[in-house]
């Protein structure tokens, strides 16, 4: 392996669909690497609402489903009858082994955080995964608003950060469609 080789297995993600939204019947369903890029803009926009480190956060959710290059993505219901943490982390170094040092003991670093969630980034990161699904859920199922609903309450549960609960409200008041009419009525600059 070698660090071309890392950058084409990350590749990998784009082509990797979401495998949750199957269990919805949900018809838009987006790339690990769609989803992981929005997680990463929401966890650095989360961090710096709350004073936390937002390059920290960012990369945190950045990395947070590199291993599904490997292992595919694994929905809840999946992840209930495997032990999660030790295959990610074997990805993880696998995945990295011949990485330069540097580049090296960074991923690995930052997934150990991802896992340990014992920083207000890592927190911070998870809770932007979980609103990004959350923001998805609100995207794919409006012409379905009971099951819509019920995924918007299911996701919900898991926010454990004030910094998500306030955006989490903000999202659930907020239509999908409601940002283009206000950014074309809005003057430049």
């Amino acid at each position: 392996m070698s660090t071309a080789d890392f950058f084409y297995e990350a590749g990998a993600l784009k082509r990797t669909t979401r495998s949750g939204w199957a269990l919805a019947r949900m018809a838009n369903r987006e790339s690990v690497a769609d989803h992981s890029f929005r997680t990463a803009l929401i966890a650095m926009t989360m961090a710096a609402m709350a004073g936390a480190d937002p390059d920290r956060a960012a990369a945190l959710a950045l990395l947070h489903d590199l291993p599904e290059a490997r292992l595919g993505d694994m929905h809840h219901l999946t992840r209930r009858y495997l032990d999660e943490p030790k295959p990610f982390r074997q990805v993880i170094e696998d995945q990295t082994a011949a990485l330069p040092p540097a580049a090296r003991e960074l991923i690995r670093g930052r997934a150990a955080q991802w896992l340990a969630q014992d920083s207000v980034e890592a927190l911070i990161a998870r809770d932007a995964d979980v609103l990004e699904s959350v923001l998805h859920v609100r995207e794919s199922l409006a012409e379905r608003p009971e099951l819509q609903r019920r995924w918007f309450d299911y996701l919900a549960a898991s926010i454990e950060t004030e910094v998500g609960r306030t955006l989490l409200e903000e999202i659930r008041t907020t239509g999908p469609d409601d940002w283009w009419p206000r950014a074309v009525d809005r003057p430049p600059g």
